[in-house]
Protein backbone atom coordinates (compact mmCIF):
# COMPACT_ATOMS: atom_id res chain seq x y z
CA UNK A 1 0.00 0.00 0.00
CA UNK A 2 0.77 3.61 -0.83
CA UNK A 3 -0.43 5.47 2.15
CA UNK A 4 -1.90 4.48 5.54
CA UNK A 5 -5.67 3.68 5.46
CA UNK A 6 -8.37 5.00 7.49
CA UNK A 7 -8.57 1.68 9.48
CA UNK A 8 -5.07 2.21 9.79
CA UNK A 9 -5.04 5.52 11.60
CA UNK A 10 -8.30 5.30 13.23
CA UNK A 11 -6.91 1.92 15.15
CA UNK A 12 -3.40 2.77 16.33
CA UNK A 13 -5.68 6.36 17.20
CA UNK A 14 -7.65 3.91 19.10
CA UNK A 15 -4.22 1.88 20.78
CA UNK A 16 -3.29 5.12 22.12
CA UNK A 17 -6.39 6.41 23.31
CA UNK A 18 -6.22 3.14 25.77
CA UNK A 19 -2.65 3.79 26.71
CA UNK A 20 -3.75 7.41 27.71
CA UNK A 21 -6.39 6.14 29.36
CA UNK A 22 -4.24 3.37 31.32
CA UNK A 23 -2.22 5.88 32.54
CA UNK A 24 -5.12 7.18 34.17
CA UNK A 25 -5.96 4.65 36.35
CA UNK A 26 -9.16 3.94 33.81
CA UNK A 27 -8.41 0.89 32.14
CA UNK A 28 -11.50 1.20 29.64
CA UNK A 29 -10.77 -1.96 27.11
CA UNK A 30 -14.59 -2.54 26.94
CA UNK A 31 -14.85 1.07 25.51
CA UNK A 32 -14.55 2.25 21.92
CA UNK A 33 -13.80 5.99 21.79
CA UNK A 34 -15.49 7.70 18.80
CA UNK A 35 -14.18 9.17 15.93
CA UNK A 36 -14.97 12.81 16.98
CA UNK A 37 -13.39 12.17 20.79
CA UNK A 38 -9.99 10.90 19.02
CA UNK A 39 -10.14 13.72 16.43
CA UNK A 40 -10.31 16.47 19.33
CA UNK A 41 -8.11 14.39 21.22
CA UNK A 42 -5.57 14.75 18.29
CA UNK A 43 -4.90 10.95 18.43
CA UNK A 44 -5.64 10.66 14.29
CA UNK A 45 -3.23 13.30 13.76
CA UNK A 46 -0.75 11.60 16.04
CA UNK A 47 -1.39 8.14 14.56
CA UNK A 48 -1.20 9.69 10.86
CA UNK A 49 2.37 11.21 11.63
CA UNK A 50 3.34 7.81 12.90
CA UNK A 51 2.44 5.94 10.35
CA UNK A 52 3.68 8.06 8.08
CA UNK A 53 7.12 8.01 9.40
CA UNK A 54 7.16 4.94 9.96
CA UNK A 55 10.00 2.63 8.78
CA UNK A 56 8.02 -0.39 8.65
CA UNK A 57 5.81 1.36 5.96
CA UNK A 58 5.69 0.30 2.69
CA UNK A 59 6.50 3.82 1.06
CA UNK A 60 8.75 5.68 3.65
CA UNK A 61 10.59 2.55 3.51
CA UNK A 62 11.17 2.57 -0.40
CA UNK A 63 12.13 6.23 0.37
CA UNK A 64 14.78 5.43 3.37
CA UNK A 65 16.58 2.23 1.48
CA UNK A 66 16.59 4.93 -1.74
CA UNK A 67 18.45 7.32 0.68
CA UNK A 68 20.82 5.05 1.90
CA UNK A 69 21.49 3.84 -1.86
CA UNK A 70 22.25 7.03 -2.70
CA UNK A 71 24.35 7.84 -0.01
CA UNK A 72 26.56 4.70 -0.23
CA UNK A 73 26.77 5.65 -4.32
CA UNK A 74 27.88 9.38 -3.11
CA UNK A 75 30.73 7.67 -0.29
CA UNK A 76 31.92 5.18 -3.31
CA UNK A 77 32.07 8.13 -5.57
CA UNK A 78 34.13 10.14 -3.30
CA UNK A 79 36.62 7.13 -2.20
CA UNK A 80 36.77 6.20 -6.06
CA UNK A 81 37.83 10.54 -6.56
CA UNK A 82 40.48 10.55 -3.75
CA UNK A 83 41.60 7.21 -5.24
CA UNK A 84 42.24 8.64 -8.28
CA UNK A 85 43.51 12.37 -6.82
CA UNK A 86 45.88 9.69 -4.76
CA UNK A 87 47.57 8.41 -8.32
CA UNK A 88 47.82 11.73 -9.38
CA UNK A 89 50.02 12.69 -6.04
CA UNK A 90 52.04 9.87 -6.76
CA UNK A 91 52.52 10.76 -10.11
CA UNK A 92 53.80 13.81 -9.72
CA UNK A 93 56.41 12.71 -6.84
CA UNK A 94 57.66 9.42 -9.13
CA UNK A 95 57.28 10.00 -12.09
CA UNK A 96 56.51 13.28 -14.40
CA UNK A 97 55.94 16.81 -13.51
CA UNK A 98 51.78 17.85 -14.32
CA UNK A 99 50.29 20.73 -16.05
CA UNK A 100 46.80 21.50 -15.70
CA UNK A 101 45.26 23.49 -18.89
CA UNK A 102 41.98 24.76 -18.61
CA UNK A 103 39.87 28.43 -19.43
CA UNK A 104 39.63 31.00 -17.21
CA UNK A 105 37.39 30.48 -14.61
CA UNK A 106 37.14 26.66 -14.81
CA UNK A 107 39.25 25.96 -11.37
CA UNK A 108 42.76 25.95 -12.11
CA UNK A 109 43.72 27.52 -9.03
CA UNK A 110 41.52 25.75 -7.29
CA UNK A 111 42.73 22.48 -8.50
CA UNK A 112 46.20 23.71 -7.68
CA UNK A 113 45.09 24.41 -4.07
CA UNK A 114 43.84 20.84 -3.40
CA UNK A 115 47.10 19.43 -4.56
CA UNK A 116 49.39 21.64 -2.84
CA UNK A 117 47.39 20.70 0.23
CA UNK A 118 47.73 17.07 -0.01
CA UNK A 119 51.79 17.53 -1.00
CA UNK A 120 51.73 19.58 2.22
CA UNK A 121 50.54 16.73 4.08
CA UNK A 122 53.22 14.02 2.71
CA UNK A 123 56.29 13.96 4.99
CA UNK A 124 59.56 15.07 3.95
CA UNK A 125 58.10 17.31 1.52
CA UNK A 126 58.13 21.20 0.94
CA UNK A 127 56.10 23.09 -1.49
CA UNK A 128 56.79 26.25 -3.35
CA UNK A 129 54.05 28.01 -4.83
CA UNK A 130 54.96 31.52 -7.21
CA UNK A 131 51.92 33.52 -8.21
CA UNK A 132 51.66 36.70 -9.58
CA UNK A 133 47.74 37.56 -8.43
CA UNK A 134 47.34 37.41 -4.62
CA UNK A 135 44.83 34.67 -4.44
CA UNK A 136 47.02 31.88 -2.40
CA UNK A 137 48.40 34.45 -0.12
CA UNK A 138 44.59 35.41 0.73
CA UNK A 139 42.81 31.67 0.69
CA UNK A 140 45.50 29.23 1.39
CA UNK A 141 46.10 27.04 4.71
CA UNK A 142 48.31 29.02 7.46
CA UNK A 143 51.74 29.12 5.61
CA UNK A 144 54.08 32.11 5.05
CA UNK A 145 54.04 34.19 2.02
CA UNK A 146 56.47 37.02 1.02
CA UNK A 147 55.91 39.47 -1.34
CA UNK A 148 58.39 40.27 -3.89
CA UNK A 149 58.19 43.50 -5.08
CA UNK A 150 58.71 45.44 -8.97
CA UNK A 151 62.15 46.60 -7.54
CA UNK A 152 63.74 43.27 -5.94
CA UNK A 153 64.38 42.08 -9.24
CA UNK A 154 66.90 44.37 -11.16
CA UNK A 155 68.49 44.50 -14.59
CA UNK A 156 72.69 44.46 -14.83
CA UNK A 157 74.82 44.85 -16.83
CA UNK A 158 78.12 45.51 -14.28
CA UNK A 159 79.71 43.58 -11.82
CA UNK A 160 78.44 44.57 -8.22
CA UNK A 161 78.63 44.52 -5.04
CA UNK A 162 77.48 40.81 -4.12
CA UNK A 163 76.71 40.97 -0.06
CA UNK A 164 73.28 42.20 -0.39
CA UNK A 165 72.24 40.34 -3.29
CA UNK A 166 70.69 36.89 -3.34
CA UNK A 167 71.81 35.86 -6.84
CA UNK A 168 74.33 37.54 -9.22
CA UNK A 169 73.83 36.40 -12.81
CA UNK A 170 76.63 37.73 -14.91
CA UNK A 171 74.16 38.80 -17.97
CA UNK A 172 71.26 40.53 -16.99
CA UNK A 173 69.44 40.46 -14.08
CA UNK A 174 69.95 40.30 -10.02
CA UNK A 175 67.86 39.19 -7.14
CA UNK A 176 67.69 41.41 -4.39
CA UNK A 177 66.59 41.13 -0.56
CA UNK A 178 68.99 38.19 -0.38
CA UNK A 179 69.39 37.93 3.25
CA UNK A 180 65.53 37.91 3.50
CA UNK A 181 64.62 35.26 1.03
CA UNK A 182 67.82 33.08 2.48
CA UNK A 183 65.74 33.21 6.00
CA UNK A 184 62.29 32.77 4.80
CA UNK A 185 63.87 29.79 2.83
CA UNK A 186 66.14 28.30 6.13
CA UNK A 187 63.18 28.61 8.48
CA UNK A 188 59.90 27.53 6.88
CA UNK A 189 59.43 24.29 5.08
CA UNK A 190 56.75 25.37 2.62
CA UNK A 191 56.05 29.21 1.46
CA UNK A 192 54.48 31.61 -0.81
CA UNK A 193 56.28 33.68 -2.86
CA UNK A 194 53.43 36.35 -4.26
CA UNK A 195 55.25 38.51 -7.56
CA UNK A 196 54.58 41.67 -8.22
CA UNK A 197 56.98 42.26 -10.78
CA UNK A 198 55.80 43.64 -13.95
CA UNK A 199 57.90 41.77 -16.62
CA UNK A 200 57.72 38.63 -17.77
CA UNK A 201 61.97 38.25 -18.11
CA UNK A 202 62.26 39.29 -14.65
CA UNK A 203 59.66 36.90 -13.14
CA UNK A 204 61.09 34.22 -14.88
CA UNK A 205 64.25 35.10 -13.43
CA UNK A 206 62.95 35.00 -10.26
CA UNK A 207 61.57 31.95 -10.14
CA UNK A 208 64.69 30.46 -11.81
CA UNK A 209 67.08 32.16 -8.96
CA UNK A 210 64.45 29.90 -6.46
CA UNK A 211 64.61 26.61 -8.42
CA UNK A 212 68.50 27.34 -8.87
CA UNK A 213 69.26 27.08 -5.14
CA UNK A 214 67.31 24.02 -4.33
CA UNK A 215 68.59 22.02 -7.67
CA UNK A 216 72.41 23.31 -6.29
CA UNK A 217 71.20 21.94 -2.83
CA UNK A 218 70.26 18.50 -3.70
CA UNK A 219 73.42 18.17 -6.48
CA UNK A 220 75.27 18.39 -3.71
CA UNK A 221 73.84 16.35 -1.60
CA UNK A 222 73.80 13.47 -3.47
CA UNK A 223 77.26 14.47 -4.54
CA UNK A 224 78.31 14.29 -0.59
CA UNK A 225 75.81 11.22 -0.06
CA UNK A 226 74.27 13.08 2.35
CA UNK A 227 71.35 10.94 4.52
CA UNK A 228 69.22 13.83 4.57
CA UNK A 229 67.08 14.10 1.65
CA UNK A 230 63.85 16.52 1.40
CA UNK A 231 61.35 16.30 -1.70
CA UNK A 232 60.63 20.02 -3.32
CA UNK A 233 57.34 20.41 -5.65
CA UNK A 234 56.98 23.71 -7.30
CA UNK A 235 53.61 24.93 -7.67
CA UNK A 236 53.45 27.99 -10.19
CA UNK A 237 50.25 29.57 -10.96
CA UNK A 238 50.24 30.90 -14.89
CA UNK A 239 53.37 28.89 -16.46
CA UNK A 240 53.33 30.73 -19.46
CA UNK A 241 55.29 33.58 -17.76
CA UNK A 242 58.10 31.26 -17.28
CA UNK A 243 57.73 28.73 -19.96
CA UNK A 244 56.77 30.63 -22.63
CA UNK A 245 58.66 29.67 -26.11
CA UNK A 246 60.04 33.14 -26.41
CA UNK A 247 60.89 33.47 -22.97
CA UNK A 248 62.82 29.22 -22.35
CA UNK A 249 64.71 29.97 -25.75
CA UNK A 250 66.56 32.88 -25.05
CA UNK A 251 70.33 31.81 -24.11
CA UNK A 252 69.72 33.48 -20.41
CA UNK A 253 66.68 31.06 -19.83
CA UNK A 254 69.49 28.32 -20.80
CA UNK A 255 69.72 26.90 -17.27
CA UNK A 256 66.76 26.91 -16.43
CA UNK A 257 65.22 24.50 -19.29
CA UNK A 258 68.93 22.40 -18.42
CA UNK A 259 67.25 21.94 -14.56
CA UNK A 260 64.04 20.93 -15.79
CA UNK A 261 64.66 18.69 -17.43
CA UNK A 262 67.39 17.07 -14.56
CA UNK A 263 64.93 18.10 -11.66
CA UNK A 264 63.26 14.83 -11.44
CA UNK A 265 66.72 12.92 -10.89
CA UNK A 266 66.73 15.39 -7.65
CA UNK A 267 63.53 14.98 -6.39
CA UNK A 268 62.17 18.59 -7.56
CA UNK A 269 59.04 18.42 -9.30
CA UNK A 270 56.93 21.02 -10.85
CA UNK A 271 52.76 21.29 -10.87
CA UNK A 272 52.13 24.28 -13.14
CA UNK A 273 48.38 25.37 -14.76
CA UNK A 274 48.13 27.37 -17.95
CA UNK A 275 44.97 28.59 -19.80
CA UNK A 276 46.29 27.30 -23.35
CA UNK A 277 48.88 24.06 -23.84
CA UNK A 278 50.24 26.28 -27.33
CA UNK A 279 51.38 29.10 -24.84
CA UNK A 280 54.36 26.88 -23.04
CA UNK A 281 57.31 25.58 -25.27
CA UNK A 282 57.27 22.32 -26.36
CA UNK A 283 60.57 21.69 -24.40
CA UNK A 284 58.53 21.60 -21.01
CA UNK A 285 55.07 20.54 -21.80
CA UNK A 286 56.14 17.47 -23.82
CA UNK A 287 57.80 16.44 -19.94
CA UNK A 288 55.06 17.05 -18.09
CA UNK A 289 51.54 14.53 -17.72
CA UNK A 290 48.46 16.75 -18.60
CA UNK A 291 45.37 17.32 -16.53
CA UNK A 292 42.86 18.81 -19.17
CA UNK A 293 39.75 20.72 -18.39
CA UNK A 294 37.44 22.93 -20.28
CA UNK A 295 39.70 23.95 -22.85
CA UNK A 296 39.46 26.84 -25.55
CA UNK A 297 37.94 25.37 -28.90
CA UNK A 298 41.29 26.81 -30.75
CA UNK A 299 43.38 24.66 -27.91
CA UNK A 300 41.16 21.66 -29.14
CA UNK A 301 41.59 22.14 -32.20
CA UNK A 302 45.19 22.48 -32.91
CA UNK A 303 46.90 20.21 -29.99
CA UNK A 304 43.75 18.73 -27.43
CA UNK A 305 41.87 16.43 -30.15
CA UNK A 306 44.70 15.45 -31.02
CA UNK A 307 45.66 14.28 -27.95
CA UNK A 308 43.24 12.75 -26.47
CA UNK A 309 42.11 10.81 -30.25
CA UNK A 310 42.20 7.47 -28.43
CA UNK A 311 40.36 8.68 -25.69
CA UNK A 312 36.87 7.73 -24.80
CA UNK A 313 36.28 11.51 -22.96
CA UNK A 314 37.60 13.14 -26.47
CA UNK A 315 34.16 14.49 -27.03
CA UNK A 316 33.30 15.46 -23.82
CA UNK A 317 35.87 17.85 -22.52
CA UNK A 318 34.53 20.66 -24.24
CA UNK A 319 31.39 20.82 -21.87
CA UNK A 320 33.25 19.51 -18.63
CA UNK A 321 31.88 21.32 -15.45
CA UNK A 322 33.98 23.54 -13.07
CA UNK A 323 36.21 21.50 -11.62
CA UNK A 324 36.52 18.66 -13.49
CA UNK A 325 39.25 17.63 -15.52
CA UNK A 326 40.75 14.75 -17.19
CA UNK A 327 44.03 13.16 -16.15
CA UNK A 328 45.37 12.31 -19.48
CA UNK A 329 47.85 9.79 -17.99
CA UNK A 330 45.00 7.24 -16.80
CA UNK A 331 42.16 8.67 -18.98
CA UNK A 332 40.23 8.98 -15.97
CA UNK A 333 38.21 12.33 -14.92
CA UNK A 334 38.72 13.58 -11.72
CA UNK A 335 36.75 16.21 -10.09
CA UNK A 336 37.76 18.54 -7.45
CA UNK A 337 35.99 19.64 -4.37
CA UNK A 338 35.84 23.31 -3.52
CA UNK A 339 38.74 24.47 -1.40
CA UNK A 340 37.99 25.18 1.99
CA UNK A 341 40.12 26.15 5.27
CA UNK A 342 39.50 28.04 8.13
CA UNK A 343 42.94 29.41 8.24
CA UNK A 344 45.13 32.03 6.07
CA UNK A 345 48.36 32.67 4.77
CA UNK A 346 50.60 35.38 7.18
CA UNK A 347 52.84 37.45 5.24
CA UNK A 348 57.03 37.35 6.53
CA UNK A 349 58.23 40.79 8.01
CA UNK A 350 61.76 40.76 7.67
CA UNK A 351 63.60 42.46 11.17
CA UNK A 352 67.43 43.26 10.22
CA UNK A 353 69.81 42.40 13.43
CA UNK A 354 71.09 45.38 15.38
CA UNK A 355 74.47 45.70 14.56
CA UNK A 356 76.69 45.72 18.25
CA UNK A 357 78.35 48.64 18.86
CA UNK A 358 81.41 48.89 21.34
CA UNK A 359 81.08 50.17 24.38
CA UNK A 360 84.43 52.12 24.78
CA UNK A 361 83.85 53.53 21.05
CA UNK A 362 85.18 57.59 21.05
CA UNK A 363 83.30 60.44 19.10
CA UNK A 364 86.60 60.23 17.25
CA UNK A 365 86.70 56.78 16.15
CA UNK A 366 83.31 57.35 14.77
CA UNK A 367 84.86 59.93 12.30
CA UNK A 368 85.46 58.08 8.82
CA UNK A 369 89.17 58.01 8.25
CA UNK A 370 90.42 59.71 5.02
CA UNK A 371 92.42 57.14 2.69
CA UNK A 372 96.08 57.96 2.41
CA UNK A 373 97.40 59.81 -0.47
CA UNK A 374 99.98 58.03 -2.40
CA UNK A 375 103.59 58.79 -1.93
CA UNK A 376 104.90 61.03 -5.58
CA UNK A 377 107.41 58.15 -6.59
CA UNK A 378 104.21 56.30 -6.45
CA UNK A 379 102.39 58.40 -8.25
CA UNK A 380 105.25 58.87 -10.68
CA UNK A 381 105.11 55.36 -11.01
CA UNK A 382 101.55 54.91 -12.07
CA UNK A 383 101.96 57.72 -14.70
CA UNK A 384 104.56 55.21 -16.81
CA UNK A 385 103.53 52.05 -15.68
CA UNK A 386 99.61 52.85 -15.43
CA UNK A 387 98.67 48.80 -15.97
CA UNK A 388 100.93 47.93 -13.48
CA UNK A 389 100.82 49.60 -10.64
CA UNK A 390 97.60 51.42 -10.61
CA UNK A 391 95.14 49.55 -8.56
CA UNK A 392 92.12 51.26 -10.78
CA UNK A 393 93.13 49.50 -13.69
CA UNK A 394 93.46 45.90 -12.70
CA UNK A 395 90.44 43.80 -13.91
CA UNK A 396 88.57 42.28 -11.11
CA UNK A 397 87.80 38.50 -11.46
CA UNK A 398 84.21 37.99 -12.03
CA UNK A 399 81.99 36.78 -9.61
CA UNK A 400 79.12 34.18 -10.76
CA UNK A 401 76.26 32.43 -9.33
CA UNK A 402 78.40 29.16 -9.38
CA UNK A 403 81.63 30.64 -6.88
CA UNK A 404 80.02 29.01 -4.04
CA UNK A 405 80.43 25.17 -5.17
CA UNK A 406 84.14 24.95 -3.43
CA UNK A 407 83.38 25.93 -0.52
CA UNK A 408 79.55 23.94 -0.62
CA UNK A 409 81.96 20.65 -1.68
CA UNK A 410 83.81 20.90 1.54
CA UNK A 411 80.72 21.06 3.91
CA UNK A 412 80.71 18.48 6.04
CA UNK A 413 77.05 18.35 6.91
CA UNK A 414 73.53 20.07 6.19
CA UNK A 415 74.01 23.55 7.99
CA UNK A 416 77.60 24.22 6.61
CA UNK A 417 76.04 23.17 2.99
CA UNK A 418 73.12 25.34 3.26
CA UNK A 419 75.63 28.58 4.85
CA UNK A 420 78.00 28.15 1.61
CA UNK A 421 75.02 28.24 -0.40
CA UNK A 422 73.78 31.73 0.57
CA UNK A 423 77.57 32.99 0.98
Amino acid sequence: MGTPTKAEIVKLATEKWHADQLKKGNPAFDIEPEISELREGGYLSLAQSELMRNPNHDEWSGYNERIEDFQENLDEEMQQNDDKLKTVLDDILNFDDLLLIANKGQGKTNALKVLSSELRKLPNTRVIIFETFPKFCLEFESIPFMKIHNGDVTETKHTIDLESYFLRHERDYSVLRGQEIKEALCKNRDLIFTLEITDIERIAFFIYSIVNYFYRKAYLRLYKKYKKTERVVFIIEESQNVFDSSTISKKLFNRLRKIFSEARNLDLHFVMCSQRLQDLNTKIRGRTRLMLGNVSLDDYELKVRRLLRNSKHRTEILNFERGTFLYTATDTIIKFPKFETQEKPYELIYKPKPQPQEENESWRDSIPKQKKKPSIWRRILNIFYPIRFNPRNRQEPQNHEDDDTDNALLASNDEELDEALWM
